[in-house]
């Protein structure tokens, strides 16, 4: 069935693709709903938050590859790009909102070595 470009058919109603997010947070939010088709308010909130973060991980890299990932500060000495930042901490962000969708499931083996004390 033919669809609205910002809408996504399932379980017989429509869920709008949240407005304000670009291609990759698009992308990721059609991937997501049409292999887990999240319909509760609370998962589609996280999933607009985590569809946000991408968005901004990719502006962040955009404006990084243009001024360069270190630049000077007001004393002329080379700091790291405040973007980078930004990456990380949305880089972050993006993976404990995965895990608390619990996307995450697939995961083989422990992500940490066993304690040892």
């Amino acid at each position: 069935m033919m669809t609205a470009p910002n809408k996504i058919e399932q379980g017989g109603f429509m869920v709008k693709i949240p407005p304000g997010l670009k291609a990759q947070g698009k992308q990721f939010w059609k991937k997501i709903q049409d292999v887990y088709g999240m319909d509760e308010a609370h998962d589609i909130e996280r999933l607009k938050m985590a569809c946000r973060c991408l968005d901004e991980i990719e502006e962040a890299e955009l404006i990084i590859a243009a001024e360069g990932r270190y630049v000077p500060d007001r004393f002329e000495k080379t700091q790291e790009h405040s973007g980078c930042k930004a990456i990380r901490d949305n880089k972050t962000l993006f993976c404990r909102i995965i895990r608390e969708l619990a996307l995450d499931l697939t995961t083989t083996g422990d992500s940490r070595p066993p304690r040892q004390y």
